[in-house]
């Protein structure tokens, strides 16, 4: 397989994907492709570990991935903090290496030393890729005999080279390292506590699993418990204890890792007092086989009546199970899980690990006020290293007793009846729920499982509201109420997910969402609980002012997020009528206290309507008994259907346009585009076919180009996007260092040029694609948790399009590849889409200079582009009006390196404000010329793409419209019924000078540059409520 992106394409045409990761002890390769793809997808798999390509250019274009993935992870506390801890580890043990790497650490290191990089890896290649320390899983539908027969014929060329799995010697956590405190200053608003006690490895007790019951007890989350004590002074918010994932095999770590609120910040002397407090009771008692036993009957339950999980899951995760040695294979499938014994002295063996003289403590926030005398070298974390204070050990060597805490007591959720309702015969499981009531205030839909037979139920309800969400202030006081909810509920309902009862509590735009899930036996039980103490809460003083911060501080950290989490967010904002965000939030938080959340929760009650659905091993009066327990609980008087609050989704404007905003936070080196261009209607059956095959086709070309060859960044993907009462989108999305309107240009290069790529498309291809989306569509589901989400997504859509799947393999069946090719050239081809609208939300770094509003009217975003790709790689000196007149001065004719050399000698000169007399200055100066000239004549280089675009651009005059098509395509339908210039408001006079009355310019390119989204979302119209597909008629009035 020559070809360097053969792999990909193959899985991408199959329904497939691939991923990799390295952890500390391997690397883990895997792969998802269609079941009828899968002898092909391990050939081309085998190839890596036998014969892999590893080209030059493929390696360099590898460290800029592993680069940009790396700055990705700059500002990500998780991966700070990580550094920190192996910087601080034992010198002498390679877990205190970089975790990641960079450009510095791999070619650039590679320069330094003199050494070839690529022949590095082949090395690397050569000695550790040996079949006796490789594992292989291949799950799939085929015989085992058959899937026996390919792993042995497709793997066995893989060489064995006599190889034994490295081990690490010694510990990371030596004498040197305990009793230190460390503080680190976070990027986010965030306080933690962690503390670390070295162990010995625990891999080969893998039977009993100490770590395990000591982690249960430590974590737990009751009453008695470290958590309990610490929540009800509100010193914290959550606890997490056991097993460090950063162990390996040669040493352990066990972490109990603390989130602190303010005042724990101040008290987290205290909170670690109460940790060993804690400790020393469990070492002061034996080992409790009570509660080890308690913890074996659920893990043999969960095992018993184990769900499927998806594939590829499966698959990496017994990949990396195999490489444990001491586990025996009759146990690998089981290691996860079950719990074989109870060894009361291996438990206090390892309980004497946890001690004061073998721990160190790491406290992170962005808050605290000290010295940071210490700078890390890969992410620039501040930090300081002290030992414990001297007094703080005194205390934990010495007794400590709190009466509140106690061992848990016995689990009352753990399941007693197992018995599966339902008779498995040879009728095919049903297609659809039933529904059972529809009257004012109260929707119920049940389906009895006939599919998976395991006594397991789950239970979906929507409580309507308006009220919930109808301000940002509404909005926020709904996010703190489900907040101090679950903190209320958390010391009854930790049993309950222990034994395998899981709750969820979340507010939605028309109100709340409650789901409990699990065994079936004890979830009505659970259920009322729930909505009993929804029902009657009562506001608590120290949860108001615990989790209001808590509010307020997730909402401060929405800064921090990536650019393309924030360009997600803002195109949503654009789509939606109704969404608040976190700027509206934190501009209504001074209106927040405890009475007017009181007050709220009170009226939320007053008037609801109730969506449910019931499913799995419940009997029809299950469902029925469940329901009338929700509209008893809550007394709600019914919400009328006229009052419901529906998502309503915007509808566009023909036209193209762009919403510009500018990263909140200065330390983010990365930009991002997220562009959309609109399809047909949502409703349309074969239109959305049609995307969906279209999606198919254009995921790995747009990755294996932007991301694989280019470069532009490390999150890049494309996909599809449905808006339920509105268009469809196609959504292509880069995260990248280069500045938004390259990237712009670079997106849109490659739309305009992948309509060759359908045309030449052979029908085989196309077959291929088809065929992959027709087998994702008839796969089976695999666990109830999926069967009620595909139910319940059509339920709360308003369609009630249960046969959705039927309709799409109908209208697949009727589908060829000039169907795709008119699709393009319908809706996605700006040359021939009669109606063409697209949006990009793009956000700038503020490492890059953003161009003006003045700048935008002015320029055509080519010459932007350029301009910021000159600045990128250090020629900063060039105005952006002098490279427009470059820019201007190409024609058609003109080739990449005759325009790349008039560009060096017009514009790449050492700035003409150097004084002549400076020689040293000036000297600097032509030598960082030099460079960026040598950086701007590679043959990749952006410089050199951008103005191979500018030279193709040159024929088409400014101002000049999109070509349009002749054909008998109708345009993208519309609200208003207009096509071509977008309509705004009601008001008369023309778009252009309508929309330039609220800040919109119109650029050279005829796009439409807007800030503020807020104004301009106000121009468009919303969509109607859905219209059901179907009569609703329920079976008991």
């Amino acid at each position: 397989y020559p070809k360097e992106n053969d792999y990909n394409a193959y899985l991408s045409a199959n329904g497939g994907y691939s991923n990799a990761y390295t952890d500390l002890e391997d690397t883990c390769y895997y792969f998802e492709v269609t079941y009828d793809a899968l002898e092909g997808a391990l050939d081309r798999f085998s190839q890596f570990f036998i014969d892999p390509l590893f080209t030059e250019d493929c390696t360099d274009r590898e460290v800029r991935a592993v680069d940009s993935e790396h700055k990705k992870n700059i500002q990500s506390d998780m991966w700070r903090q990580y550094q920190i801890e192996k910087e601080l580890s034992s010198k002498d043990h390679p877990f205190s290496m970089f975790a990641t790497g960079n450009q510095a650490t791999l070619s650039g290191a590679a320069t330094e030393l003199g050494v070839d990089l690529r022949g590095k890896l082949l090395e690397f290649h050569a000695k550790y890729y040996s079949a006796d320390i490789m594992k292989l899983v291949v799950v799939g539908r085929d015989s085992l005999d058959q899937l026996t027969e390919w792993a042995v014929s497709k793997f066995s060329p893989i060489l064995s080279k006599g190889m034994t799995k490295p081990l690490f010697k010694g510990h990371p956590l030596t004498e040197r390292e305990m009793g230190k405190f460390i503080r680190i200053k976070s990027i986010r608003q965030q306080r933690t506590l962690d503390m670390t006690f070295a162990l010995p490895d625990l891999k080969p007790f893998r039977q009993s699993k100490p770590s395990r019951y000591l982690g249960s007890l430590v974590g737990h989350e009751g009453k008695g418990s470290i958590l309990s004590y610490v929540k009800r002074r509100g010193w914290a918010t959550s606890i997490v204890a056991g097993r460090s994932p950063t162990s390996a095999e040669g040493f352990d770590m066990f972490k109990v890792t603390v989130s602190l609120t303010e005042l724990g910040l101040e008290k987290y002397e205290d909170v670690i007092r109460v940790v060993f407090a804690f400790l020393q009771l469990l070492q002061s008692k034996k080992p409790q086989k009570w509660f080890q036993d308690e913890l074996q009957r659920v893990s043999e339950i969960e095992y018993k009546f184990l769900e499927k999980s998806e594939s590829v899951n499966l698959a990496s995760n017994l990949a990396n199970t195999m490489q444990n040695r001491y586990l025996e294979p009759q146990w690998v499938l089981s290691d996860g899980m079950l719990l074989n014994e109870f060894d009361e002295e291996l438990v206090e063996w390892v309980q004497g690990f946890l001690i004061p003289d073998n721990f160190r403590i790491l406290l992170a926030a962005r808050e605290l006020d000290v010295d940071f005398d210490l700078t890390e070298k890969y992410y620039g974390v501040s930090y300081r290293v002290d030992a414990i204070p001297e007094e703080l050990m005194r205390d934990l060597r010495g007794e400590l007793h709190f009466d509140e805490l106690s061992l848990p007591e016995p689990n009352l959720f753990i399941p007693d009846n197992l018995e599966v309702k339902g008779q498995k015969t040879s009728a095919e499981p049903g297609a659809e729920p039933a529904l059972l009531k529809l009257a004012e205030g109260l929707e119920l839909w049940f389906k009895q499982d006939d599919r998976f037979f395991l006594p397991r139920g789950e239970v979906r309800i929507n409580v309507e509201n308006p009220r919930a969400y109808e301000s940002p202030l509404s909005s926020i006081l709904s996010q703190l109420f489900v907040l101090v909810l679950k903190d209320s509920l958390s010391e009854i309902t930790y049993d309950a997910q222990v034994a395998g009862l899981w709750f969820d509590i979340h507010e939605s735009v028309d109100g709340f969402s409650i789901t409990v899930d699990g065994f079936n036996d004890k979830l009505p039980q659970l259920l009322r609980i729930l909505l009993t103490t929804i029902k009657n809460y009562k506001v608590d003083d120290t949860q108001f002012e615990v989790y209001s911060r808590e509010v307020r501080k997730k909402l401060d950290n929405v800064r921090h997020a990536e650019p393309y989490n924030h360009v997600q967010t803002n195109t949503h904002y654009l789509n939606y009528a109704t969404v608040w965000r976190y700027s509206d939030k934190l501009s209504a938080f001074s209106l927040v206290n405890k009475q007017r959340l009181q007050k709220f929760i009170d009226s939320l009650f007053e008037q609801t309507r109730v969506q449910m659905i019931v499913m799995g091993n419940f009997a029809e009066q299950d469902a029925l008994d469940m329901a009338d327990m929700v509209i008893d609980v809550l007394g709600s008087m019914p919400l009328p259907d006229y009052a419901r609050q529906w998502s309503r989704v915007l509808l566009h404007n023909p036209g193209s346009y762009v919403h510009h905003a500018t990263m909140p936070e200065d330390a983010n080196l990365n930009s991002s585009i997220d562009v959309s261009i609109y399809t047909g209607l949502t409703q349309s059956d074969r239109e959305r076919v049609v995307l969906d095959l279209t999606s198919i086709i254009i995921q790995e070309p747009f990755f294996d180009q932007l991301r694989t060859k280019e470069q532009l960044g490390y999150i890049t993907y494309s996909s599809d996007r449905k808006y339920s009462d509105g268009y469809m989108t196609l959504r292509l999305l880069v995260q990248s260092e280069s500045n938004p309107a390259y990237v712009s240009q670079r997106i849109n290069h490659f739309v305009r040029g992948f309509r060759k790529r359908l045309v030449d498309m052979t029908q085989e291809e196309f077959e291929r694609y088809a065929n992959s989306l027709k087998v994702k569509r008839e796969e089976k589901l695999k666990n109830l948790y999926g069967e009620t989400s595909r139910y319940w997504t059509h339920v709360c859509s308003g369609y009630y399009l249960f046969d959705k799947i039927d309709r799409d393999i109908a209208n697949l069946a009727t589908i060829g590849k000039d169907d795709i090719v008119a699709f393009w050239d319908k809706y996605i081809n700006p040359s021939t889409a009669l109606s063409f609208t697209s949006l990009t939300a793009a956000i700038w770094s503020t490492k890059i200079a953003q161009p003006s509003d003045a700048d935008l009217e002015k320029y055509p975003e080519i010459s932007i582009a350029l301009h910021g790709c000159l600045m990128r790689d250090g020629i900063s000196e060039p105005t952006l009006e002098a490279v427009d007149a470059f820019v201007q001065s190409l024609t058609p004719v003109d080739t990449e390196d005759e325009a790349l050399a008039r560009l060096i000698q017009a514009l790449c000169t050492p700035a003409a404000t150097v004084d002549d007399d400076d020689s040293e200055k000036a000297t600097t100066a032509a030598s960082d010329i030099a460079k960026a000239v040598e950086k701007i004549s590679e043959p990749a280089s952006y410089v050199r793409t951008a103005l191979s675009m500018a030279i193709e651009q040159a024929q088409a005059p400014r101002d000049q419209p999109a070509a349009t098509c002749n054909g008998d395509m109708s345009p993208l339908p519309l609200a208003n019924g207009s096509a071509g210039e977008p309509v705004v408001g009601a008001h008369g006079g023309s778009a252009s000078s309508s929309l330039k009355n609220i800040g919109v310019i119109k650029t050279p390119d005829g796009t439409w540059v807007f800030r503020e989204a807020s104004t301009f979302k106000a121009t468009l119209c919303q969509s109607g409520a859905p219209i059901p597909t179907r009569p609703l008629v329920p079976k008991y009035k």
